[in-house]
């Protein structure tokens, strides 16, 4: 396989993200307008299922900055490097302007092609190279015209987009199977803890009854991974889902989580952030944050709950503060719960299993997938594979 290698300023042009106006905000409130921020990429793929979005009014202000369907997307502040291709659900979607939009000349060069350039070992190192600032990484606009890349002939070119493809539609394909698994255990969840029919016979229980709230400080011989609590109602590591490090450089005094173990931040909590440790790392979060235990028998049944309307209602009503609305866990623990019966936790722990049981098969097969990909990629790009003999 030959390559030739262009500068990029000779088979592209670059368009810039745009910041929001101030005041307006992205959130999980769905409008006509997505906004697609940094930490919605990952390894070449958008996340849709997490996109926010922004209001009317805020995207009227930033009508320049829509991104079309097969546009590479990169990340040019603080996670440096993220490429992804615009999928065909965020077609005319608002592009942050910590991305910016690589148009190429597809006489020259495929789209799908330079994504997986990118990605590539190469492209990386092409990435890193050219970034500038240390507090805050920058990727320049000259830094990304002097990339050299390197660009076989098209039928190549299309025959490693179509390897590369075939693997990426798997990983897809598995993650929404999940998201729909997911809204079925959801579904079983308020059928069995939401509908009347059945709370009306539960006892009314504190939170302070049924949680244990810790306050145990991390070991400092040990390594720990800091955890941050989002909107989505989910605990994430935060050196993967933020653009830039949130958390202090010094975690001595940070708490330690325990896995399936829940933490909120007080500040926050109003938005959802609250959620489960699933990780099997060491993990930790700011002390600022309440931590606390449940019986482990009743572990699904909070997660969801968690996540839950009726559970937000209740938020609202006892947070206070004028600024940002705060939940200690004495206030927290006065919430009160219809609280189902040990044989009502059982069936319902039954049934979602099952569920249970086959979204995590399906993560470990995106795991493998991504595993494949991510081993083929480099020896793709340099030519050390040869493409007739790869059967897809």
């Amino acid at each position: 396989m030959n390559f030739i290698e262009y500068k990029y300023k000779d088979i592209g042009k670059i368009r810039s993200g745009k910041r929001l106006k101030k005041g307006y905000i992205v959130s999980d409130k769905k409008t006509n307008n997505r906004y697609i921020r940094v930490r919605d990429i990952n390894n070449g793929i958008i996340d849709v299922n997490n996109v926010q979005y922004i209001s009317d009014e805020a995207a009227s202000y930033i009508t320049r900055y829509k991104v079309s369907k097969n546009d590479i997307i990169i990340s040019v502040v603080g996670t440096v490097g993220s490429v992804a291709s615009i999928p065909n659900e965020l077609d005319g979607a608002y592009l942050t302007e910590n991305c910016n939009n690589l148009l190429v000349d597809e006489k020259i060069c495929l789209k799908e092609y330079l994504k997986y350039f990118l990605l590539s070992r190469d492209g990386q190192a092409e990435i890193l190279s050219h970034i500038v600032g240390t507090t805050q990484p920058k990727l320049p606009i000259y830094g990304i015209e002097a990339f050299n890349i390197k660009i076989p002939e098209k039928e190549c070119q299309n025959k490693i987009i179509k390897i590369l493809n075939t693997i990426n539609n798997k990983i897809s394909l598995n993650t929404q199977i999940n998201n729909n698994l997911y809204e079925i255990g959801k579904a079983l969840y308020q059928e069995y803890f939401e509908n009347e029919e059945y709370t009306n016979n539960y006892e009314i229980k504190q939170l302070s009854d049924v949680t244990t709230n810790n306050r145990n400080k991390i070991d400092q011989t040990k390594e720990y991974k800091v955890l941050s609590a989002v909107n989505t109602g989910n605990l994430v590591l935060s050196d993967d889902y933020f653009d830039k490090q949130v958390y202090s450089k010094d975690i001595g005094k940070y708490l330690n989580v325990d896995k399936n173990d829940f933490a909120y931040n007080p500040a926050r909590i109003n938005i959802g952030s609250i959620g489960l440790n699933t990780f099997d790392y060491n993990c930790c979060v700011s002390p600022v944050y309440v931590t606390f235990s449940v019986d482990k028998d009743y572990i699904d049944f909070f997660d969801f709950y968690f996540k839950s309307k009726k559970f937000n209602a209740e938020v609202t009503l006892r947070a206070s503060g004028s600024v940002r609305q705060a939940l200690n866990y004495n206030d927290f623990g006065m919430i009160e719960i219809p609280y189902p019966s040990k044989e009502m936790i059982d069936k319902f722990n039954n049934l979602y299993k099952t569920i249970k049981d086959r979204i995590n098969k399906n993560k470990a097969k995106i795991s493998s997938l991504e595993q494949l990909r991510d081993t083929l990629l480099p020896k793709l790009m340099n030519g050390e594979i040869d493409l007739d003999k790869i059967e897809i």
